[in-house]
């Protein structure tokens, strides 16, 4: 009773959610090799355009983000994901430039996400908190220009994304804010931004393509998808000539450099998201890369499915079974069973994981079974040695009486 009350105690007050899903990263480390084969090359109208060079003001980035969206508007690129740099500031020369971006009409600025800080004053603010789920205005809603939220939480050395689709507000009105990712879709299928999207069974439709999101209002993904190799165009700036410098992809099929026109060609029909690392304080949180997963999910249909219904089921069914186990079997078995059902639990989660895309968190799981294997071996040796106590004292008072009854007996007269 006391493992039980102890393991639901966790589960109620989400004790372990530090710990959450920590567990895969474990999994996909102790399994490296089989878990990135299973991640598979594929062609998605999803493109990457990288910018290189972290010694770029923040109003030349926007220039070059000018230019970039002009050339990739003309080669027929659907949406332009541009992400604003972290604490912009605002100038008449930065507005106009704005402006000047938002008038091809392909372009979402994008706010980076509040869930992967990395600056000591900040609070750590976690997806599952509906109370962070608050972004502010690029613009400090003095340009009227389509935007939305980067929220992709991303953990280090684990295979999960978790975004939120919708449901943000901005800072200072509170009208409702959209991941980038839902308003470059809907751009993508001809969806005004302003039309709101049916749900259908925890599904946000939007067009033919649907975004799965959980009862918590988060979407989960896995890693499962890269690019097919790259036959686009990347760019960087000579900071000496101050003069863009573009860089063709390797086509590996004529084993030789594209040239840029084909390159720029490459980008018809697809969304673009801009990557410069300049944009974002942390240089792990790889934005384009989480949204190359986000966006390989809505066109493939593979998001994540969330099982953690079963918990208490699971707590109650452990708790009873390993209860009558240790009392049946000797205390070294049921520590070694508890750790195998440990590690099971470990291994079960990632095969769920990897092949029938199942969400499932073990941690609490895992509480009774360590709990068990603790405690219900110091239990049954307790109560064994307070039986053999209680034998050895009823041996002893045994002992007692049949001495006092022999000195109580007088001795026989032999005839």
């Amino acid at each position: 009773m006391l493992i039980f009350a102890i393991s639901m105690f966790c589960l109620s007050f989400r004790i372990l959610d530090s710990l959450q899903y920590k567990t895969l990263g474990i999994g996909a480390s102790l399994r490296y090799g089989s878990y990135w084969k299973s991640i598979k090359q594929t062609e998605l109208p999803y493109r990457i355009l990288p910018i290189y060079g972290l010694q770029i003001t923040q109003e030349r980035y926007l220039e070059i983000v000018r230019e970039v969206v002009h050339r990739l508007k003309v080669a027929g690129a659907k949406v332009v994901i541009v992400p604003i740099p972290e604490f912009f500031l605002m100038s008449p020369k930065s507005n106009k430039i704005v402006r000047e971006i938002a008038a091809d009409s392909i372009v979402v600025f994008g706010v980076s996400g509040v869930f992967n800080s990395v600056l000591p004053w900040e609070r750590d603010l976690r997806i599952e908190n509906k109370n962070a789920w608050w972004a502010r205005h690029p613009f400090f809603n003095r340009l009227k220009v389509p935007w939305g939220v980067m929220s992709p939480s991303i953990k280090e050395h684990s295979p999960l994304v978790r975004f939120v689709p919708v449901g943000f507000r901005e800072n200072d009105t509170g009208e409702p804010v959209s991941d980038v990712a839902t308003i470059a879709l809907k751009r993508y299928v001809g969806i005004a931004d302003g039309e709101e999207l049916p749900f259908s069974r925890s599904r946000l439709l939007v067009g033919p393509f649907g975004i799965q999101i959980g009862q918590d209002g988060v979407s989960y993904v896995r890693l499962a998808y890269n690019l097919r190799p790259q036959t686009e165009i990347s760019l960087g700036l000579n900071v000496p000539t101050d003069s863009l410098e573009y860089f063709p992809a390797w086509d590996a099929s004529r084993k030789s450099t594209i040239t840029p026109e084909q390159a720029w060609l490459n980008h018809k029909g697809s969304i673009v998201m801009i990557d410069w690392d300049g944009v974002r304080r942390d240089q792990y949180v790889f934005y384009a890369g989480a949204y190359l997963q986000i966006f390989g999910s809505m066109f493939n249909g593979s998001f994540l499915t969330v099982h953690n219904e079963w918990n208490v089921l699971l707590i109650t069914t452990l708790v009873v079974l390993l209860s009558v186990f240790s009392y049946t079997f000797r205390n070294s078995l049921t520590v070694f069973v508890s750790f195998v059902l440990a590690v099971a639990a470990v291994f079960i989660t990632e095969w769920l994981f990897i092949s029938y895309n199942v969400l499932f968190e073990p941690n609490y799981i895992v509480v009774p079974i360590v709990l068990c294997g603790l405690i219900l071996p110091l239990v049954k040796m307790s109560g064994e040695k307070r039986i053999a106590e209680e034998k050895v004292k009823s041996l002893e008072e045994e002992n007692r009486r049949l001495l006092d009854l022999q000195r109580s007996t007088p001795p026989q007269l032999l005839p």
